[in-house]
């Protein structure tokens, strides 16, 4: 849990395209309220996974609602390479990357798709609104095979929901 609040302070969230009131959710206070996410503070060299635990907008009825984790993730000779992660649900689970030992910044944006279906005559019609939630987390690498308390529960979860 200290991980986890340590982790929030660390967060920034950088933009976003709509205004809460736009979409109806303006007893948040700010997008930095809309998520909540599993990711180890420290990791070893190589690939570890994170997750959105949770996702808080006030969902409306009929709307349906996906989330994708958007990562920039650096490797070797400063390569950075964008992977798109989702699986269908409000939770996903995303790759981070550990390239070098010492304090790594990444890049995470989580694109929130916010689905309305509506008829108009007899024609049915699905508007998306895409939104897009700017983070920067920052972890350390260490050289020696490690893995955290939260890193093993995420592979737990991974491994279930797999079964």
């Amino acid at each position: 849990m200290i991980l986890l609040l340590i982790f929030f302070v660390s967060c920034g969230q950088k933009g976003n395209e709509a205004t809460d009131n736009e979409l109806g959710n303006s007893d948040l206070k700010n997008q930095e309220d809309l998520f909540e996410f599993k990711i180890p503070d420290t990791i070893s060299l190589g690939k570890h996974i994170g997750r959105i635990a949770k996702y808080k907008r006030n969902k409306k009825p009929n709307f349906d609602y996906l989330l994708s984790v958007i990562v920039s993730n650096e490797y070797e000779d400063s390569k950075i390479k964008t992977d798109t992660f989702s699986n269908g649900t409000l939770n996903p689970f995303f790759g981070i990357n550990g390239f070098k030992t010492g304090t790594q910044d990444i890049k995470l944006i989580v694109e929130e798709q916010i689905l309305e279906p509506y008829k108009k005559d007899i024609d049915s019609f699905l508007s998306i609104k895409k939104l897009y939630h700017e983070y920067e987390v920052r972890i350390t690498v260490v050289e020696r095979d490690y893995v955290s308390d939260i890193e093993e529960k995420l592979l737990a979860e991974l491994k279930n929901e797999k079964q």
